[in-house]
């Protein structure tokens, strides 16, 4: 019983020093290239969200900058609201004044470069006289 039991341990010994473990190059090349597909996408994603986090501070920067302009028709008189222009921070603002009855009607047009672009944005308040 003890010499079946031998034999049967160096059978399976021998099976097991007979059968190669690891990857074939095909499989190594596959998984390279998965790999590979994976890293780029990650690459493409981090640009994509770097250029809306730079295109976010810009548009933001341009909103501060209208309603900066807002508060400072606000703190005159109605009688000395006209319209203009100006470059301030690097983004250009132009507003216009419409007199009504009981408030003058302001919109600032701001022009500012985010991403390469030359982008526009309008924003309009009323200030109450």
């Amino acid at each position: 019983m003890v010499g079946r039991l031998l034999r049967r341990v160096r059978r399976a010994l021998r099976r097991i020093g007979s059968s190669r473990g690891g990857f074939t190059i095909i499989e190594l090349i596959i998984a390279v290239m998965i790999f590979t597909v994976g890293l780029l996408a990650m690459a493409g994603t981090a640009s994509l969200i770097m250029m809306t986090i730079t295109g976010s501070k810009t548009r933001s920067v341009a909103a501060t900058v209208a309603e900066s302009r807002f508060d400072r028709m606000r703190a005159q008189g109605c009688v000395a609201h006209t319209s203009g222009s100006a470059v301030t921070r690097g983004i250009r603002e132009d507003w216009s004044v419409k007199t009504l009855a009981r408030a003058d009607d302001v919109t600032v047009v701001v022009t500012m470069l985010s991403n390469h672009r030359v982008r526009t944005q309008a924003f309009r308040s009323y200030i109450p006289c």
